[in-house]
């Protein structure tokens, strides 16, 4: 079934304006990463705003979908979605890692609303959500688990560990989020970050798996809905993303080489991301 022109355009609308809090926030703290987290907008709006079901005055509601941020620097954009979504004020992004704010570089589940479990090192998220899904599952709940693995965490071991267990434990109310930036570092030789290796390593430990554009709000919905539809066997989404995506200066920069978010950069990624904001809307009026 193929989603309504409205909706995608509504949807783009929100991660446009998502990245315009995520590049606010971080110009603020001067304190993380914007291509870490731009690069994720597309799939958290697409989640939130569409896939999940939630119920943000209600952030405990045992039947609710849950998402594990594996990725820590992407905590930004997660934030941003939940403040857009109804879970806090907005007015709290903009203090961003200050003393005493709700939102600091760590995630924290127990003061932060909407956040499911707290940050964690790299490889250790789908250990925890194989834990939430069993759990589920054992309670006869609808819930659906969702967590989301960043690029390099694919490198790590324990992350294997759980996608063997999981295929052990047939989780099938379980999809494993797999971001991969759709480029070859190096001559790409035997790299797990690709796309196609990564999509047929999970698929050797019996997971379905399923390869989308990461940018795509109709691609992305289409590969989260087949998340639970099979009992027995949990789902692998390789999405393909672009690192910085949005902002011109950072698209198809070196990674190890970020961008410091000083004044003038933010101040243009801005004016780049209203632009983009004029264009949506007059494709949407017409």
């Amino acid at each position: 079934m193929r989603m309504d022109q409205n909706r995608i355009l509504e949807l783009k609308k929100t991660a446009l304006e998502v990245r315009k809090d995520v590049v606010r926030m971080i110009g603020l703290s001067r304190a993380s990463n914007l291509g870490f987290s731009l690069s994720v907008v597309d799939i958290l709006t697409v989640l939130y705003f569409y896939s999940l079901s939630l119920n943000p005055e209600d952030p405990k509601w045992p039947e609710r979908d849950r998402l594990i941020l594996g990725k820590s620097d992407a905590a930004p954009a997660l934030y941003a979605v939940l403040a857009r979504k109804g879970f806090f004020d907005r007015e709290e992004l903009w203090s961003y890692r200050k003393l005493g704010a709700m939102l600091q570089g760590t995630l924290d589940a127990r003061r932060t609303p909407g956040v499911e479990a707290p940050g964690i090192g790299p490889g250790l998220a789908l250990g925890i959500a194989n834990g939430v899904a069993a759990a589920c599952r054992a309670d006869h709940s609808p819930a659906r688990v969702f967590c989301f693995i960043g690029d390099d965490e694919l490198r790590e071991g324990s992350i294997w560990e759980s996608v063997q267990a999981a295929s052990a434990l047939r989780l099938g109310n379980l999809a494993a989020i797999a971001e991969v930036h759709d480029r070859e570092p190096g001559d790409g030789k035997g790299d797990i970050r690709l796309p196609k290796t990564a999509a047929q390593r999970f698929e050797a430990f019996g997971w379905k798996t399923i390869v989308c554009d990461g940018h795509s709000a109709e691609s992305l919905a289409e590969a989260f809905s087949l998340c639970g539809r099979e009992k027995d066997y949990p789902l692998a989404v390789i999405a393909k993303t672009r690192w910085g995506k949005g902002i011109s200066s950072l698209e198809n920069r070196n990674m190890k080489a970020p961008i410091a978010p000083n004044r003038e950069r933010v101040e243009n990624a801005l004016l780049e991301l209203e632009k983009e904001g004029k264009r949506l809307a007059e494709e949407m009026e017409e």
